[in-house]
């Protein structure tokens, strides 16, 4: 299926691209900044068959862009607030995804779309490849192996315990291959392996190798409350 991404942020745009990208049977066909440069784009005989759209953008928000193009897509809503569950009801959108959202939960809204002959099971594998600095080379990444990824300048450093690797990638582009339940943003720059962590320490990780992370204000909240599913309770 065709589909296009409407969304004023780029980093949400190269996530939802690179997920787009993982799953078989969908095909990016194009992104847009401004909703009312996509607009004309829905007036063709073909529009995109799926549409992300994100909610909170100047100049048109995605409810009036939903009102405007109505059924010729199957919309999906993508923002970082709760408050507009309501409209997205009253337009029967897809699916409503809430900002930041993983892998998995992409998935069940896209299966929301599909039909019931088209359902897909996400990839199982445990490993991927990377674009490295030296052209025409690239490495296979063990997902396992990974201790963090972090953005800096234009590429990501992963690290492993033989050392650290430079990738031709954006940190949302690693990320959309790691499983959400085990890799965690904690902070702007960094994605943790929590099978890696050694402690967690005045706010910050200390990760195998001795090496510390600092854990971002905003990221910390969450952070903690997947922490605490694994934290024993009680006293014997």
């Amino acid at each position: 299926m065709n589909v296009a991404i409407i969304d004023d942020e780029r980093p949400a745009i190269a996530l939802l691209s690179a997920y787009i990208q993982r799953t078989n049977g969908l095909l990016l066909e194009s992104t847009f900044t401004d909703p009312m440069d996509a607009l004309g784009h829905y007036n063709y005989p073909n529009p995109p068959e799926i549409t992300f759209l994100d909610v909170d953008m100047p100049g048109i928000t995605g409810i009036d862009f939903a009102r405007i193009v109505g059924p010729r897509t199957r919309i999906i809503l993508t923002t970082s607030f709760r408050n507009y569950g309501p409209e997205a009801f009253e337009l029967a959108v897809y699916d409503y995804l809430l900002k930041p959202f993983s892998y998995e939960r992409f998935l069940t809204a896209v299966e929301k779309v599909m039909s019931p002959g088209e359902a897909m099971k996400p990839p199982v594998l445990d490993y991927f490849f990377i674009r490295t600095e030296t052209r025409g080379k690239y490495l296979k990444i063990n997902i396992q192996e990974i201790i963090s990824v972090e953005s800096k300048d234009n590429i990501v450093l992963i690290t492993l315990p033989s050392g650290n690797i430079n990738a031709m990638h954006t940190l949302s582009n690693v990320q959309a291959w790691l499983p959400a339940g085990q890799f965690f943003r904690i902070h702007r720059s960094f994605v943790v392996n929590l099978s890696q962590v050694l402690s967690v320490d005045h706010g910050q990780v200390w990760m195998t190798g001795n090496t510390a992370i600092p854990i971002g204000r905003q990221y910390r909240e969450d952070f903690m409350l997947s922490l605490n599913k694994l934290m024993i309770n009680g006293r014997q």
